[in-house]
């Protein structure tokens, strides 16, 4: 180690949690619904468990997460809550007669009685609140000081592609914001920026709804004008004093990598070999939708290798094998921290994931995470951090700094910037405008938007300007406010970037198509509806209120009626 920086490197972990809003009362059983179940099953439930282990044996651990509110939404829907305890409950009963098959099967007797008592586990936790446990679990640690919550955008929209009506990008912030308040009983200081997609000005608004800190991909932050002394290993201050952290490549792809990273491990689950594929037995008719075979969680074999031949899975091995890659990540983390001191006073290595990516993806990364806590806690050379602490650090320190140079007010001269900058910047001060970009495909938001998807922002654009001018200019006209308020409701739904993501990756892509055109025909009525060009239809707006019933705080006139520029 070099020894003329003796000061810890910081890692700082960020899990984003995001679902889109799938919720279909209309129907007992609903395939997409499954999504959530899924995510809660393998999860949540699984990183909760982590960090309670944590907790129980007094190891400090810092870690910052994203809830986006469609996920809060479905975690405290009643109706959610009642279909994902059905969904345990099938499951168990399941494993039950798949117990009872596998009986003197040395190979899969093992893996079975595993998954029934994991959810024997999850179903003792979930019977009272279902996703309202998720909830109330979250708050415990952050109570306890180890979690920062942050927000997003309302529905995760690609911000980028509403550029052309800023009031739109501030109803999303606003919603996202006010979800932490009314969910949580937390006012989020943070954001996650949908996609990590930033553009000029962005800040500006989060500052306006008190949020200071987010999070870009590398090259937003490598590529700011001027050029960081520190690259992505420091945030940048944005001229309207929004600290944003950059995306560590090197850290990300060792944990997200199925070529490269942890996940590929032989010895881990294969997420491919699931029973709803695997075996055709009657008593696994109640997981299956119909004569869709889908996956169901319940997978037994092993990844092996890249051929057919697959052996059974073994969890008690692969949770040694993720404890071993826990304690091998943070070396890495520490020669890479102590290469970096050679330039930089404190390098701060942020790593962002998908947080699905842990127990859904790759099932032994819960375990892999607790870990990494472990292990770090017991290393003094690298130590994890939240992004508020080192927010609140960083621009207590810019203030100090203007106090210094006599700036005061929101803006400051470009020649305070460039002392600033060049005395403070490898002490992590340093003050630049990040660059337009995304994460995904390309980094510069080629993801959601391009021709499989650009036909929907036209009718995206139109609706918002709609809804904007009526409630700034012409609500006195409006007959029906709650009708107005559901208008909303449909066209932050359609602006989701999860839709535009499934038409380009080619997942689900009549789901995503179903979903866009039926929340711009219900923003369009319901626009109509409100100022008297339609006549009011009781029966039908009360069957889409019931459908799309998140945001039930919504003002259209409050959230679209404001001048943002």
């Amino acid at each position: 180690m070099n020894g003329k920086n003796d000061k810890a490197g910081k890692w700082l972990p960020v899990l984003h949690f995001h679902l889109p809003f799938v919720r279909h009362p209309e129907s007992s059983k609903y395939l997409e619904e499954e999504w959530y179940f899924e995510a809660v099953t393998e999860t949540y439930l699984s990183i909760l468990e982590s960090l309670d282990n944590l907790e129980n044996d007094n190891v400090p651990y810092n870690l910052t997460i994203s809830l986006t509110p469609t996920l809060l939404s479905m975690m405290n829907d009643d109706l959610l809550s009642e279909r994902l305890k059905d969904y345990v409950r099938i499951r168990l009963k399941v494993l039950g007669e798949e117990a009872f098959r596998t009986e003197g099967d040395p190979d899969f007797h093992p893996v079975t009685l595993f998954y029934r008592r994991r959810y024997e586990n999850w179903y003792e936790k979930i019977k009272i609140g279902g996703g309202k446990y998720l909830i109330g679990e979250f708050i415990k640690h952050f109570n306890k000081g180890h979690l920062d919550i942050i927000t997003s955008a309302a529905t995760h929209a690609f911000l980028i592609s509403m550029v052309g009506e800023p009031e739109a990008i501030a109803a999303q912030i606003e919603l996202g914001v006010d979800a932490h308040k009314n969910i949580l009983g937390i006012t989020p200081k943070g954001i996650w920026l949908p996609e990590c997609g930033y553009t000029e000005g962005f800040d500006a608004i989060l500052r306006k709804y008190g949020l200071y800190y987010t999070f870009l991909d590398q090259h937003g932050i490598e590529m700011a004008k001027p050029t960081p002394i520190n690259g992505c290993f420091s945030p940048v201050i944005s001229p309207s004093k929004v600290v944003m952290f950059g995306r560590d490549p090197e850290s990300s792809r060792q944990v997200w990598s199925s070529k490269e990273g942890y996940p590929g491990t032989p010895i881990y689950r294969e997420f491919y070999r699931d029973v709803g594929f695997d075996l055709d037995l009657p008593h696994l008719t109640p997981l299956r939708h119909g004569s869709i075979k889908t996956f169901t969680g319940l997978k037994y074999y092993a990844i092996t290798g890249k051929g057919s031949y697959k052996e059974a899975y073994r969890p008690s091995a692969a949770k040694r094998k993720a404890y071993e890659h826990g304690g091998q990540f943070v070396y890495r983390r520490e020669i890479q921290s102590g290469y970096l001191k050679e330039f930089i006073d404190e390098p701060i290595i942020v790593s962002m994931y998908d947080a699905e990516l842990f127990g859904h993806w790759w099932f032994e990364g819960p375990w892999w995470l607790e870990a990494v806590f472990r292990r770090m806690n017991e290393n003094k050379f690298i130590k994890s951090a939240k992004a508020k602490d080192v927010s609140d650090y960083t621009l207590t320190g810019l203030d100090g700094l203007l106090k210094k140079y006599g700036a005061v007010g929101p803006s400051f001269s470009l020649h305070i910037l460039k002392e600033i900058n060049e005395n403070n910047g490898k002490k992590g001060i340093f003050i630049a405008q990040p660059a337009s970009s995304s994460w995904g495909g390309g980094g510069y938001s080629e993801v959601w938007l391009n021709e499989k998807n650009d036909i929907i922002q036209p009718f995206l654009s139109d609706l918002a300007s709609k809804l904007i001018d009526i409630c700034k200019n012409g609500y006195n006209n409006v007959k029906y406010p709650k009708v107005l308020n559901q208008a909303a409701r449909e066209l932050v739904l359609a602006q989701s970037s999860d839709w535009s993501f499934m038409l380009t990756t080619g997942q689900a892509v009549s789901y995503a198509e179903r979903r866009v055109k039926s929340h711009l025909v219900r923003a369009k009525r319901c626009i109509l509806m409100s100022i008297g060009e339609e006549s009011f239809n009781a029966d039908w707006f009360d069957d889409i209120s019931e459908k799309d019933n998140l945001f039930p705080w919504l003002d259209a006139r409050v959230l679209y009626g404001k001048n943002i520029c």
